[in-house]
């Protein structure tokens, strides 16, 4: 389907941006395969009438990726583990410095399924050449991936005992959009908010039924069943409008 001519924002609100690492060396079974998310980051899309007019630029800070998940290795990646990672990044990998993307050359397909993307990708302050393709679905949701060699910036993949565990050369960096109709699952299940004095009003509505029709039912007259039910329904309504939470409270 093709995408609409506009323009298109993209960021962590309505899509994401990972990076994927691997191992290598003597010890890299001592090591982990990382999913790192980027969590700070813009893009924005210029679809043209004319698609030569299309064009893609995308910042983001370096100092916001985290990591998600950790697979292989002799023990699950901890806490601490996923800071020092951090920091390593921070420190030594990406050195705090700006991420930038543009585009040179958008080439769409004919039928709208696919962009050929060529740009200039900027990482420690080194720019280079890089190519990719940006896929667009049937319901609108657009995914990219693209390989890139980290000697090709000048950064040195880290590296720990010695060098006989290393962190691969090439990355895979992914990003995929969500569509604007999609709905997460809880958002779907989640109920809505209730102003606690509602909700308090209800529940008390609730216990005074119970408590009339059981006394009635055990044989105390309704005389005597209704005030006393009343007075359990106030009771009640007043607890849980006090002490059931504020008017973000969710049944």
């Amino acid at each position: 389907m093709p995408i609409e001519a506009g323009t298109h924002k993209f960021g962590p609100e309505n899509a994401t941006l990972s990076v994927r690492t691997g191992r290598t060396g003597a010890a890299a079974k001592a090591g982990h395969n990382l999913l790192i998310r980027v969590t700070a980051w813009e893009a924005t899309l210029e679809v043209g009438e004319d698609p030569a007019q299309t064009s893609i630029v995308l910042d983001a800070d370096a100092t916001s990726l985290r990591v998600r998940d950790g697979t292989g290795g002799m023990q699950a990646l901890g806490d601490d583990d996923k800071a020092s990672i951090q920091e390593t990044i921070d420190e030594e990998v990406l050195k705090r410095m700006d991420i930038e993307f543009r585009s040179t050359s958008v080439e769409t397909a004919a039928d709208g399924s696919r962009m050929s993307v060529q740009g200039e990708l900027t990482l420690v302050g080194e720019t280079c050449p890089i190519a990719f393709d940006l896929m667009v679905g049937d319901d609108g949701e657009l995914g990219a991936s693209a390989v890139l060699k980290q000697s090709d910036w000048g950064i040195t993949p880290y590296s720990a005992l010695f060098g006989a565990l290393k962190v691969a050369d090439e990355v895979v960096i992914d990003a995929v959009s969500q569509p604007a109709e999609r709905l997460e699952l809880s958002d779907v299940l989640r109920a809505p908010a209730v102003d606690s004095g509602v909700s308090s009003f209800y529940w008390g509505l609730v216990f005074f039924l119970y408590l009339l029709f059981g006394m009635v039912a055990v044989g105390v007259s309704t005389d005597t069943a209704l005030p006393l039910a009343l007075v359990a329904w106030f009771l009640i309504f007043l607890f849980i409008r006090e002490r059931g939470g504020g008017s973000d409270q969710s049944l």
